[in-house]
């Protein structure tokens, strides 16, 4: 079995009028016998000032340490379903220790700035991690299965014969603006996931400004659907263009997609 893999961000329009970056992350990698892809969304508000550079962190860190699960474990095929629950955990806990280290080495060589300070001591006092507050999805296709990881809010969707469905389990805490995030206290208890066993050809992963940028499901499913058909086809030029508009006219905020499709 062979994949291919698309990924890409584009800012937000509302980013674009106030001068500001993209705080959002895509990417993708494709092993000999996997592929992987994460999409993460930095906070926006005042508080998690170094968001952009903590998703950065997050779908970086998310697929190396699929990738280094995989080597130590002799294939995920083989160990997602003899117990998917402890499988995902330990993941979840190897993207967190890694992004905790990334933020403690970037601080190292990038001190707090004034500006910067003068955010922390407004508030009292910021954490380290709250400082690089960001959302995560990581999913990813074997030869035999389908896997997926989520903290906080975004989408991921899966093709499933020729219907597009949402796999991954909701989350009870995610209520109007309120997300769970890596940057949470017990963000290995906030992590949810799931595994099936075959079925599932292809997968798109996205940050919460795509989805929020459509009427309905029904509308960013059959999206979704079109999406893995030009990756399949290598007909993704037109898309960066497509996600600029649609935060354009709808919801305003940066939008991120990744996606796998096996062929």
């Amino acid at each position: 079995m062979s994949f291919k893999g698309y990924a890409l961000s584009v800012k937000g329009a509302s980013h674009e009028e106030a001068g500001e970056g993209c705080q959002d992350s895509a990417r993708f990698y494709i092993g000999e016998d996997f592929a992987v892809a994460a999409v993460s969304d930095g906070h926006g508000s005042e508080k998690h000032f170094r968001s952009a550079a903590g998703s950065e962190m997050a779908t970086r860190i998310a697929i190396r340490s699929i990738c280094d699960f995989c080597e130590r474990n002799s294939g995920l095929d083989k160990i997602f379903p003899e117990n998917p629950a402890n499988t995902a955990r330990r993941i979840a806990a190897n993207i967190i220790c890694g992004w905790n280290s990334e933020i403690a080495a970037h601080i190292g060589l990038l001190p707090l700035n004034e500006r910067e300070k003068k955010i922390v001591e407004k508030h009292g006092g910021i954490s380290a991690e709250v400082m690089y507050g960001a959302t995560l999805i990581v999913a990813g296709l074997t030869k035999n299965g389908c896997f997926g990881l989520q903290i906080g809010d975004g989408s991921l969707c899966a093709l499933d014969g020729d219907k597009m469905v949402f796999p991954m389990p909701e989350d009870s805490k995610l209520v109007g603006n309120l997300t769970t995030s890596l940057c949470d206290s017990d963000a290995i208890g906030n992590f949810r996931y799931f595994y099936r066993g075959g079925g599932f050809s292809g997968i798109m992963l996205s940050s919460d400004g795509l989805i929020n940028s459509f009427k309905n499901e029904a509308d960013f499913l059959k999206f979704g659907k079109r999406v893995l058909t030009a990756v399949s086809e290598g007909a993704t030029s037109q898309l960066a263009e497509h996600l600029k508009t649609r935060s354009r006219c709808g919801s305003r905020d940066d939008i991120s997609v990744a996606a796998i499709k096996a062929n």
